[in-house]
Order: structure tokens, then sequence, then C-alpha cells
């Protein structure tokens, strides 16, 4: 369910058609188009923003991420019958992930300084898209996690709350959800 949900989310808001979609599920076309009929009726706000992230970009000639980041982009057409082109989904996908790239550098500078003033011990290893890997002796795990849970919900001011998931263990193929004590 969870692979069809996510082909679902990120597939319509970049504009997959519904064969596409039916081909990435394994479903029947008419069932595809009845999924994005039902996804834009149920979130009407999604359809109003990618219609004014595309509107934007046709009058400036360039989309902006949560943080002013620039990328200019042309293409964009008046009006949009069936699949959207390439420059509107390098439009639409150039605000949505680099807004997401913002905001995990802003947690990551928001973490390691409060790791630093804090004198929590520990290391960011590796930033894969919106995770963190850290490294800390395990007697110091449950505050390292505290401090991210922290810092990563508040790497921006939104109108919907960021939500913050931790897993601990003993190396990353043996992680378990955290338990906030």
């Amino acid at each position: 369910m969870r692979r069809a949900a996510k082909a679902v989310n990120f597939g319509i808001i970049y504009g997959q058609s519904a064969f596409g979609l039916a081909k990435q599920l394994g479903i029947d076309k008419s069932e595809a188009g009845v999924f994005i009929e039902g996804y834009f009726e149920e979130y009407p706000g999604i359809s109003r923003f990618l219609d004014g992230v595309l509107a934007d970009c046709r009058q400036n000639g360039y989309v902006k991420t949560i943080l002013g980041r620039r990328r200019f982009i042309r293409g964009i057409r008046e009006r949009i019958v069936g699949q959207k082109n390439f420059a509107e989904r390098t439009a639409i996908n150039t605000v949505i992930q680099g807004s997401a790239a913002d905001l995990i550098k802003q947690a990551m500078i928001a973490v390691y300084r409060r790791m630093r003033r804090d004198r929590v011990p520990g290391l960011l290893l590796l930033q894969i898209h919106d995770e963190l890997i850290f490294e800390t002796p395990s007697s110091e795990a449950d505050s390292l996690a505290s401090l991210v849970v922290d810092e990563m919900s508040r790497a921006a001011q939104l109108d919907v709350p960021l939500k913050v998931d931790v897993k601990i263990g003993p190396n990353w193929a043996d992680v378990a959800p955290w338990l906030e004590p």
C-alpha cells in the first residue's frame, strides 16, 4: 500500500498520465484515471498550487525554492492539455524537491550548532534526501535523538508541522523506531 500511495502521490504531482500510473501500479488505465481524478477532487489545494507554480514560472521565467533559490526555465505552456511537458515537470520538481533540499540543509546546520552548543557527542555521517544518519555512543542516543527531533521539526516555519521520525540501532541495518523516554 505504501508503494502504491507513493506512486500515486508523486506520479500525480509530477504530471504522470493515467497510462503511466496504470503501468506502475499494474492496474487498468481507467482505474488509474479514476485515482487521478479522485486525488485532485480530494485535495484541490494541490491543483491550485501546481497551477500557481506554472503560472509564476511562465510570467517570471523562473521558479523559486522555499529559501528563494531560483531556477530559470523556459517552455511553460499557456494552456496545458494532457501531460505536462519536460519544462513543466522540471518547474514543479524544482519547487518541491529544491525546497526539501533547502529544509534538510537548514536542519543540518541547526542540528550541528546545537550538538556543539550542548556538547552532545556524535557525528553526522550521511545525508540521503530527507534523512540524516548519525553516529553517537549508545549512552547518548536518546539525547541526540531528542535534539534531532527538536531541531529538524523547527527547520522552517510552515503552515503544516514538519514531522520527524527517528530510528536507533547498532548499525544501519538493525534500526528500530525511537521511543522517547
